[in-house]
């Protein structure tokens, strides 16, 4: 099921590859502006005393991918099943729905990789690649575990909604969360105390503060880690369950 969700993907690439291409390009170099030029000013880095290029990098580079499984998660989760297309027909193959949720999840992660691979292509044109090996290894295990937690938040969303207007107020709602809440631009310790102990408990958020404590510091936080792991096993089997039901009916 993997290799049919790949070949799906590459067929749709080709199919409209002047855009993707374009969309390829342009979209890492206008979080960077956003992001690295805009916010230079902005007392975002927080707790470590490092340089700004350095803080918002892997930032430009989770919330770009980030941003670019939510296309594909909408038209194989949301779409499909609302207009009983090719989804519908899937629940008929011989696959459990866990599978099918994984399947849709492990996707998303090499779909991330690969724009997040182009991304680093182009901003190493504008600024230096700031991590060594070992912490690039370490770069990519994080970047996993948001690539999975977010894809899985995202089919959740997809699976419960049944209108176009329901999808897109609590995806817009999720994003303002993922750009302001969740420690990739901001830093929580800018909020109330009372506001960053509520975002501190996030798994999205704490899978991010884990990235930047090894990448910053290069101590391992082992809760920060932990948690969010047990969180993607939880959805996968929730997502399961709220799949299985809708296909039902």
């Amino acid at each position: 099921m993997i290799k049919a969700l790949l070949l799906r993907r590459a067929w749709l690439l080709g199919n409209n590859l002047t855009t993707s291409v374009v969309i390829l390009f342009l979209f890492p170099l206008s979080i960077f502006i956003f992001t690295n030029l805009a916010l230079r000013k902005v007392p975002s880095i927080g707790i470590y005393d490092i340089d700004f290029d350095v803080w918002i990098y892997p930032s430009m580079i989770f919330l770009i991918t980030g941003l670019c499984i939510l296309p594909s998660i909408f038209r194989d989760v949301f779409d499909l099943r609302v207009h009983k297309k090719v989804l519908s027909y899937l629940s008929l193959a011989p696959y459990s729905k866990s599978y099918m949720i994984l399947s849709f999840s492990i996707v998303s992660i090499i779909e991330s990789l690969i724009f997040g691979l182009v991304s680093i292509i182009l901003f190493s044109a504008l600024i230096p690649y700031p991590f060594g090996i070992i912490k690039t290894v370490g770069f990519v295990f994080y970047f996993s575990i948001y690539i999975f937690l977010l894809s899985n938040v995202f089919i959740t969303i997809a699976i419960l909604s049944d209108k176009l207007s329901t999808i897109l107020i609590s995806l817009f709602s999720f994003i303002f969360f993922l750009l302001f809440g969740s420690g990739l631009i901001i830093s929580p310790n800018f909020y109330p105390s009372s506001m960053e102990t509520a975002l501190s408990v996030m798994p999205l958020a704490m899978s991010i503060k884990a990235m930047q404590s090894y990448l910053f510091s290069g101590f391992i936080s082992w809760t920060f880690t932990v948690i969010p792991i047990l969180s993607i096993i939880l959805l996968l089997g929730l997502n399961s369950i709220l799949i299985r039901n809708k296909l039902r009916q």
